[in-house]
């Protein structure tokens, strides 16, 4: 069961195991023998989360980012227990996941079947077209949002909306916070996952991209016109 404790850092829920600077026989190195130690590359497996049933939330008349508390679709499901299977996923030390409903139900589901420590993390939410969580996204926004963060040329005045840098920055300042592990699941969304591998096309969802990163020296990120995801 998911619950929040005020001994872990800001954000973060923790479930099934202490948090992962502390000494406990349950963190990975007792489990696996080895902790990734500074300079060490960490090897990502970003997985989109499974279909979100985006109609249950609609219906309901939810607005801005009430339409997050969405869940998942059976087949949204159904995609997550079928990568639980994935070899690769089986070898991680823990998974990460995002607050959002899509995100959240994606990392229970795969925390129960590869019986992996589960530690959720605000951060890794997705890209914001709109800021203030009180706010209405209406199209006209969103459009001149995404077409900033495609690479086309936007006006100099301060936009609600964040940009492909903003995403970067506090996904790297998550991931540093797990540096300790060696391998991690990282189950969040399009656009986060762009932010620091850069790629042309639609993850799909429950998608797996393997991705190693040394979280002392990231690189830069991948620029606008590298990124063509879509949010969510």
């Amino acid at each position: 069961m998911l619950g929040f404790d005020a001994t872990v850092p800001p954000g973060v829920v923790r479930s099934g195991i202490q948090d992962p600077d502390d000494d406990d026989p349950r963190c990975p190195q007792a489990i696996h023998g080895h902790v990734a130690t500074k300079g060490d590359r960490v090897k990502l497996f970003f997985v989109r989360h499974g279909e979100p049933d985006w109609d249950l939330v609609e219906m309901r008349g939810a607005r801005g980012w009430a339409k997050d508390f969405a869940p998942l679709t059976p087949l949204g499901r159904l995609q997550i227990d079928t990568i639980a299977n994935d070899f690769r996923l089986q070898e991680a030390d823990a998974i990460l996941c995002s607050t959002f409903t899509r995100a959240l139900e994606s990392g229970a589901l795969l925390s129960r079947a590869l019986n992996k420590p589960l530690f959720v993390e605000y951060d890794l939410h997705e890209w914001l077209p709109q800021k203030d969580p009180l706010a209405d996204v209406d199209e006209t926004l969103l459009e001149r949002a995404s077409h900033t963060l495609a690479g086309e040329p936007g006006d100099d005045a301060e936009t609600p909306w964040e940009s492909l840098e903003d995403v970067r920055e506090r996904v790297l300042k998550v991931l540093n916070r797990y540096r300790r592990f060696e391998r991690l699941v990282v189950v969040t969304h399009g656009v986060v996952i762009g932010s620091l591998v850069g790629m042309r096309r639609l993850v799909d969802h429950a998608e797996i991209v393997p991705f190693e990163i040394d979280l002392d020296r990231p690189g830069p990120g991948p620029t606008a016109d590298e990124h063509k995801l879509p949010a969510n």
